[in-house]
């Protein structure tokens, strides 16, 4: 994809976009791009990790991708179906399909009524607003995706919520907790190298 599919991004809602690796020294460095984007009233794509990622991306990964595979409509945990935001192969290549090879359709990941996932995913909610967090949905039991992974937003706030017992959510008061419902100041992306 390179640099220039987030272009658009940065300018249409404009946000500082910067790129970066996942090393501790990367990501400090695309923190204080951000911050110097965002003092300096800019908001443009900045490649932070040039050292692997280049401004037109990996062509030949790109070619290949478009050799085998086309746009579809995907169903995103949290998020619902979103238009042609995902990948299937083409069908050249439908002899490769486990979905349909292993009789997968009616597989699906559906979370509970109750998980808000898609809003903390989107920012508009904090994870301990979920009526799940802590509770049912827990790093061992995740309920939504933002608990999946170590590095979702609800396993974070679990693994380094203040004054968490062993057996339980400490939560935290209302009086002290501020929530925002803005937009993110800008945005940084971890690249793969």
């Amino acid at each position: 994809m390179g640099l220039e599919g987030y272009r658009r991004i940065a300018t249409k809602y404009r946000k500082p976009i910067v790129v970066t690796g996942f090393e501790p020294v990367d990501i400090l460095r695309g923190i204080c791009c951000c911050v110097r984007q965002l003092e300096q009233g800019r908001h443009e794509v900045e490649n932070a990790y040039a050292r692997s990622v280049r401004a037109k991306g990996n062509l030949l990964a790109q070619r290949q991708i478009e050799e085998v595979f086309q746009l579809a409509d995907r169903k995103w945990r949290g998020r619902g179906v979103i238009p042609a935001s995902g990948l299937e192969l083409r069908p050249a290549y439908a002899q490769f399909d486990a979905v349909r090879r292993f009789g997968l359709e009616r597989i699906s990941a559906e979370e509970p009524t109750e998980c808000i996932a898609g809003q903390v995913l989107q920012g508009l909610k904090r994870p301990y607003e979920c009526p799940l967090f802590a509770r049912q949905c827990t790093p061992e039991h995740p309920r939504g995706a933002p608990m999946v992974s170590a590095e979702g937003a609800c396993a974070a706030y679990y693994r380094y919520r203040p004054g968490r017992p062993a057996d339980g959510p400490k939560e935290p008061a209302l009086s002290s907790v501020s929530v925002s419902t803005r937009k993110p100041a800008a945005y940084l992306l971890l690249a793969m190298g």
